[in-house]
């Protein structure tokens, strides 16, 4: 079965709080001050961090970004150096790496301690094409795009909820949450509502009332099992731990390598035990976590040896996943019987 979702990146509600009350209640100095480009590039590097809110300093190439993405550089640059004096970014080091970080979501990452997830939206991708946003920038406003991020939170929870996923805005009450002008407002619901590359849409306005919905660009079509997926992200957030721990030096594109190489070598076989039996959930949680490990202590034994990383680690997942499996003959034989029933071959680590 397919849902339409909508496609994007996570943003914690206390992120949107923290922001607005920065640019609403607080007074800074001018070199404080939260713009328009600061909150874009925001925006960006938000899209590029990693589940802990870090970004590894030798992968961002800032006017790449600003390319693919029909940014201007310039005003990218200048915020990214504003994001650092207003505290938004922080440089963490981190076994001889450097990282960009972005305390405030880095400050809410559920933890072993605390497993609670915190409050998300979804910001769509969609809002970084057509230069959307350099709208934004050139009108140096800030208030309004934080007035955006409150509608797209306020749409996506309806989308989650409703099968119609069309919100109700009264006028007043965006004017009067946007704290601008009545000119600067218009042009904002111009831009907002009725721009070309717009991510709402207006399904009507009467007496002062908006019906409002996302536009269909911001969707996609995916195969639903929301367990699948978290039991992924937990599997790929253990990974991404073990490996910040380490020695192990490795780009981004080679952390997506060694995940998709976790994802075929032991998140899909061993979910398909979670399926025949939901009681083996915390046996398997168990077990992966130390195929993980000892692969990575297995990987950072090699340091300097390995030619390609993401093979490598490939090989090793095998290698240890069958040594510990040796040992965990109950969820072994669990696994084979899923593939057999499926009338596919078992891979040699289950057998």
């Amino acid at each position: 079965m397919n849902e339409r979702v909508v496609d994007g990146m996570q943003f914690f509600d206390v992120e949107l709080k923290f922001l607005k009350r920065y640019e609403h209640e607080y007074i800074h100095g001018s070199e404080k001050k939260l713009t328009a480009s600061s909150l874009v590039t925001y925006l960006l590097l938000r899209s590029l961090c990693d589940e802990a809110g870090l970004i590894m300093e030798q992968d961002l190439n800032l006017k790449g970004e600003c390319e693919k993405r029909n940014l201007p550089y310039s005003s990218i640059h200048n915020g990214y150096h504003r994001l650092f004096d207003i505290g938004l970014l922080n440089i963490a080091r981190i076994n001889g790496r450097t990282y960009i970080q972005l305390p405030v979501v880095a400050a809410y990452v559920p933890t072993a301690i605390d497993p609670k997830m915190p409050g998300y939206f979804l910001v769509p991708k969609a809002i970084f094409s057509s230069g959307f946003l350099r709208d934004f920038i050139k009108a140096r406003d800030v208030r309004g795009l934080l007035g955006l991020l409150d509608l797209i939170n306020g749409l996506y929870r309806e989308s989650k909820r409703k099968s119609k996923q069309w919100l109700k805005r009264k006028k007043i009450t965006l004017f009067n949450k946007l704290k601008q002008s009545k000119q600067v407002f218009n042009k904002w619901l111009k831009r907002v509502f009725y721009g070309k590359n717009s991510l709402i849409q207006v399904k009507q306005e009467l007496e002062g009332m908006y019906e409002l919905a996302f536009v269909e660009t911001v969707f996609r079509e995916r195969k639903q099992d929301a367990k699948f997926d978290q039991f992924q992200a937990s599997a790929h957030n253990t990974l991404s731990s073990l490996l910040r721990s380490s020695s192990v030096r490795y780009t981004s594109d080679e952390l997506q390598d060694m995940q998709y190489a976790c994802k075929q070598e032991i998140i899909t076989p061993m979910y398909y035990a979670v399926e025949a039996n939901e009681n083996a959930m915390s046996t398997v949680k168990a077990v992966m976590a130390d195929i993980l490990s000892a692969s990575v202590r297995e990987v950072e034994s090699q340091t300097g040896n390995i030619q390609v990383l993401g093979a490598y680690f490939r090989k090793t997942l095998r290698l240890q996943t069958k040594r510990i499996f040796q040992d965990e003959q109950p969820l072994r034989y669990l696994i084979a019987s899923s593939y057999k029933d499926a009338n596919w071959d078992v891979p040699e680590q289950f057998q």
